[in-house]
């Protein structure tokens, strides 16, 4: 959903055409976005139109930045463990 919205606002219905949801399931998910601040929704006549909300993403991806350090190092020690095992083994 998220990418594509990034092609521009798109309506409930329009998303929808991209899964295979119900429309129970579509609402949940854009509420969950809408909730996570990812996505903004503006109420037009009787549609709801969704837009992507790029700060937030933005704050996501520094989020994240901050563990790319992180997992390199925990990778490597989890290759090294796997190694000795199959050396004991």
């Amino acid at each position: 959903m998220l990418d594509l919205l990034r092609q521009g606002e798109m309506s409930a219905g329009a998303l929808s055409r991209g899964f295979s949801l119900s429309q129970p399931a579509l609402s949940k998910h854009l509420r969950i976005l809408r909730d996570a601040g990812l996505v903004r929704v503006e109420e037009r006549g009787r549609f709801r139109v969704y837009q992507l909300d790029p700060q937030a993403l933005h704050d996501v991806f520094d989020w994240v930045g901050a563990y790319e350090n992180f997992w390199p190092a925990k990778l490597e020690e989890l290759g090294a463990h796997l190694s000795r095992r199959r050396k004991d083994a």
